[in-house]
């Protein structure tokens, strides 16, 4: 968790939660309201049954600039059909109205349950309730808000010299199951005072997206509800046509992303280690990234980890799984903790028992090389237990 500050920290950022009973107990739904927004962006779940929020938001942001994002937790308003839709447009609607906004610049996002329509007689009251002064500034109950099965909250901040002005980006997220690439069961939202444009900000949050939330894994699953949004307060100014400038926003937004994604993978429904698989010497970088995805995602290598068993051929099994790039094994090698175990085709004489004792550890480092290439990439997944079965029997 950052120690920085919270999104609504942020001048002209304002933010609140309530309980509306969506859930049993906590803050459940929430805001993010930016009105003079000048510019905002998204990246969306890939799955192709996606709830009615995500709908909504992403064709809503094709139209215009959201300047509010308001988030329900507790249920994902999925797989709902028509009436869920509806409820979806009520709400966006209903907080258009308090805020003397357009309808498409209401973003709506939704977790939680499946199949389940909101209760929409109590959002309808909380949003009277959340928005009779919208001008809060509780962002850390926002934070909190968003959560579902999550253990902590997840927040970012980061800032950096662009051109001879600072820019700052700040951030939250959920997510702790049905985490895979291509999004996941994760939301996360982010403002900045950089001053540019939706096209510029988009392909900045479509790039850090690509190496950040699109490389963890937790179980393999791509949710219903996920996206990602960020909206500008437009308050620094900045060239965004000057590769420099543009280069060093885009690594103050990717830090954001990057910082949120980590504590993501390290809150991964059951787990306690995280596992660091990098790849390097693929033929291309998309190639090493296929590698690597393959290592996190193998429920092999996930039961391998968390049991402390140092299983290189499990690993070779995953690394040999990639359709998509070249494999020569008789140049693989691999190392677990920086213990050589594989090497041109044959194991390695390694210490069996030092290296069990070196997985008791939150992180556990994969790395291979191909030698082919000069191909990188570097994939976050964590281990697989009980524990992440007993979470999600006892979800529904």
């Amino acid at each position: 968790m950052s120690s920085g500050p919270s999104i609504s920290d942020l001048d002209g950022v304002y933010a609140n939660a309530i309980q509306a009973g969506i859930k049993e107990g906590g803050y459940d739904l929430s805001y993010i309201y930016v009105p003079d927004a000048l510019a905002s962006a998204g990246v969306f779940t890939k799955n192709q049954c996606p709830a009615s929020s995500v709908i909504h938001t992403r064709k809503a942001l094709k139209r215009g600039v959201f300047k509010v994002i308001v988030v329900s937790s507790g249920n994902a308003n999925a797989g709902t059909g028509e009436k869920g839709a509806s409820d979806t447009q009520q709400i966006v609607k209903s907080v258009a109205k308090k805020l003397g906004l357009k309808q498409s610049e209401v973003a709506v996002a939704a977790t939680g349950i499946i199949g389940k329509r909101l209760p929409l007689d109590k959002v309808q009251l909380g949003i009277e309730a959340l928005f009779k002064d919208a001008y809060q500034k509780h962002g850390e109950q926002v934070a909190e808000g968003i959560l579902t099965t999550d253990t902590f909250t997840k927040t970012a901040y980061t800032s950096q010299k662009v051109g001879k002005k600072t820019v700052q980006v700040a951030g939250i997220a959920k997510g702790s199951g049905m985490i895979a690439p291509n999004m996941a069961t994760m939301l996360g939202f982010l403002v900045t005072d950089a001053k540019v444009s939706s096209a510029f900000l988009q392909r900045a949050l479509t790039e850090a997206v690509g190496k950040t939330f699109n490389r963890i894994s937790v179980d393999t699953d791509t949710s219903t509800s996920d996206m990602v949004l960020v909206l500008s307060t437009g308050k620094v100014a900045i060239a965004e046509n000057d590769p420099a400038q543009a280069q060093a926003f885009k690594s103050t937004l990717t830090e954001a992303t990057h910082q949120l994604a980590q504590q993501i993978i390290r809150d991964g429904e059951g787990a306690k280690t995280v596992i660091e698989a990098t790849v390097k010497g693929a033929i291309t970088h998309t190639g090493a990234e296929e590698i690597a995805r393959h290592i996190i995602d193998s429920p092999l290598v996930k039961t391998a980890i968390h049991g402390q068993d140092p299983n290189w051929g499990r690993i070779l099994m995953a690394i040999g799984k990639s359709q998509g790039t070249k494999i020569n094994q008789k140049k693989l090698m691999i190392n677990i903790q920086n213990n050589r175990v594989y090497q041109e085709g044959a194991p390695t004489d390694f210490d069996l028992e030092q290296l069990r004792q070196s997985l008791d550890t939150d992180t556990v480092s994969i790395e291979v090389d191909c030698q082919l290439g000069t191909g990188t990439a570097t994939c976050w997944g964590c281990e697989l237990t009980k524990g992440y079965i007993d979470i999600n029997t006892a979800y529904n």
